[in-house]
Formats: C-alpha cells, sequence, structure tokens
C-alpha cells in the first residue's frame, strides 16, 4: 500500500505538467496505431514499436519537471511529427526474402538500443527539446543520442523491403538531426561538429 501509494503521489506531484499529459495520450495513440499496423503487416517492426510508444507514454507522465524547454509549438509538433513518421512507411514490395529477416534483425537491433536509452532517461524522458538535466550514464556514456541511433538502424530495414522508402528514411533521419540540434541547444551541448575535435560521440 505504502509503495502503492508513493507511486500514484509522484504521478499527482507532475499532473501540472500538462504537455505531459498532452504527449503521454499523443504517445498511446501512437502505441494504438502501431498494434494496428503489427497486426495488419505481422512485421516485427511494428510490435516493437509498440513497447516503445506504450513506454514512452508512462516516462512522460511521471518524468521530472523541465527547467528550460522550447516555447515555439512547431518545435513540438516536429517532435511528435518525427515519432510518428515510421507509421508512413510503405508496405514490402517485392523484396528478396532474405531482406524480411534482416530488416527484422535491425529492428530488433535498432529497438533494443533505442529501448535501452529511454530507460537511461527514466524520468528525463521527453518527446520535445527540454532541460531535465543532462543523463551520462549507460549509453549516453559513449553515444549522444544512442535514441535516434537505434531508430535509425531499425527503420533502415524498410528500406530493405521496398526501395522506394529510402526517400521516407532520409527525411526521416533530418527530422532526427533536427532534433538533435535543438536538444543541444537547450542542454547546453556543444554541437556534433564541435564535439568530435575532443573525441566525443
Amino acid at each position: 500500500m505504502i509503495q502503492q501509494s508513493k507511486l500514484i503521489g509522484q504521478i499527482n506531484h507532475f499532473r501540472a505538467d500538462s504537455s505531459g499529459w498532452i504527449g503521454s495520450v499523443i504517445m498511446f495513440i501512437f502505441a494504438l496505431i502501431a498494434g494496428y499496423r503489427w497486426h495488419t503487416s505481422g512485421l516485427i517492426f511494428f510490435g516493437l514499436l509498440l513497447v516503445r510508444d506504450l513506454a514512452a507514454s508512462w516516462f512522460l507522465i511521471s518524468r521530472k519537471p523541465s527547467k528550460e524547454k522550447t516555447d515555439l509549438r512547431v518545435i513540438e509538433l516536429i517532435a511528435y511529427l518525427s515519432s510518428g513518421f515510421p507509421f508512413i512507411y510503405l508496405n514490402p514490395h517485392h523484396s528478396l526474402p532474405q531482406a524480411g529477416l534482416l530488416s527484422s534483425i535491425l529492428a530488433v537491433i535498432g529497438f533494443a538500443i533505442s529501448t535501452l536509452a529511454v530507460f537511461d532517461l527514466g524520468r528525463s524522458f521527453g518527446v520535445s527539446p527540454a532541460n531535465r538535466g543532462v543523463v551520462r550514464t549507460g549509453l549516453y556514456r559513449y553515444v549522444r543520442h544512442p535514441m535516434y541511433t537505434g531508430y535509425v538502424i531499425s527503420e533502415f530495414g524498410f528500406v530493405l523491403l521496398n526501395p522506394f522508402n529510402y526517400i521516407l528514411w532520409v527525411i526521416s533521419i533530418a527530422l532526427y538531426l533536427y532534433r538533435s540540434i535543438l536538444e543541444n541547444r537547450v542542454l547546453d551541448l556543444p554541437d556534433l561538429a564541435s564535439s568530435l575535435g575532443d573525441g566525443r560521440n
């Protein structure tokens, strides 16, 4: 009972963060869409995406309040657009039998990286850029944006399944790069170009 009341109290403590609750609802809707795509396509990618979106939905309502965040709604819109972008990838089209297996392997590897990154962030997790403290543990000790790295790896499987997805994949990478630049600014971290000189990923 004590643990349960503590958990409820923790959620209630962050109830004032309206953007967190709105984001949680959006990610839950994404989870429903992922479940539908998984059911209709049978692709393991969408099954793993379902797990990601449910985890994100929970962390958004239990996260820390931000010290600083972007004020532009268009930036938040881009962040959620990027999160839901995988839903518009085209279904397999005349792909080789090996492509399906390789796509599944990439999905597992990519989402393993991204899921570990989500749990490394924990209550610091967010979709739109905000400062809830810099995480330097787990995968973040080695890669600055492991979550996006995992997504890029897993989404490449769609290119193997359907060549027309290549353009969508490039657009998705561009959105991740844009989000990473904004997050670096909010967290007051150096850009990738300047960090290469000191050996940081």
